[in-house]
């Protein structure tokens, strides 16, 4: 353990300046330690935080080689410039993108993959992932560009989540989809005017559910990927979904249909 006064080098590669180097919360926090997935480079925790929780934080923090440092609450909250941090803050290493390759190739028998198209906002991001690990996905596929990285905040909202699927990165989203549908997986995208409603949609075979940027959707190129297109039905007078609302509604489908019906 490192004393409150410690110094630790400072050379590495972190996630980002300021708030996006540094994760916090007690979930979060835990989670990525327990994970062991994402590496953590300076391990701080609250004086104030009970023998148990330092104890546990501490052990795994041990078991991973990550220096822990016992500081203030105050001096917490200067560090990740937010004072919701539960006593528990770790600096991050850049996150561990996955390739595209590797979770196509996987022997998997008949796959559930997220696309996400341009998706900008860190709480509809970490609500996608939460709800794509919850629900079985295999997979999240995210573009390099005018895409939310993986951040501390998506970490959070995600409660860990972004330890527990794999998140792969890929600079050309048409290109995977015509590579997905080589390796026979559907391409499935949803659209206000589909004729085939969500229910309908066979999702027990191998299958790639794309979810579009807030503002604008689905971008054309990669409607016209897509092998299916579905509507979710809807009853109310707004006009449409939040992202993170649709990406769990089209997730729970599939869920539902490959383990209960």
């Amino acid at each position: 353990m490192v004393g409150k006064h410690s110094k630790v080098k400072k050379s590495k590669p972190l996630l980002g300046n300021h708030q996006k180097c540094w994760i916090w919360g007690r979930n979060a926090v835990m989670e990525t330690l327990s994970a062991g997935f994402w590496q953590i480079w300076e391990l701080h925790l609250s004086e104030r935080l009970s023998a148990d929780e330092k104890q546990t934080a501490e052990d795994r923090a041990k078991q991973l080689s990550i220096p822990v440092v016992i500081a203030t609450d105050q001096d917490l909250t200067q560090k990740c410039r937010a004072s919701d941090h539960q006593g528990m803050i770790a600096k991050m290493a850049p996150f561990p993108y996955s390739t595209a390759s590797d979770v196509i190739q996987r022997n998997i028998a008949a796959p559930l993959f997220l696309i996400l198209d341009r998706i900008q906002d860190p709480y509809n991001f970490g609500a996608i992932v939460r709800s794509a690990e919850i629900l079985g996905s295999d997979g999240i596929f995210v573009g390099a560009d005018e895409q939310c990285e993986v951040t501390s905040l998506v970490c959070r909202t995600s409660v860990g989540a972004v330890n527990r699927i794999s998140i792969a990165q890929h600079s050309d989203l048409v290109q995977l989809c015509r590579d997905l549908k080589r390796a026979d997986i559907s391409i499935v995208g949803t659209a206000m005017q589909a004729p085939e409603i969500l229910p309908s949609h066979n999702f027990k075979e191998p299958t790639a559910i794309i979810v579009g940027n807030e503002g604008s959707g689905i971008s054309q190129t990669l409607l016209n990927e897509c092998t299916h297109l579905v509507r979710i039905p809807q009853q109310g007078k707004t006009e449409s979904l939040n992202v993170a609302i649709s990406a769990g509604i089209l997730l729970y489908e599939a869920s539902r249909q490959r383990n209960f019906a």
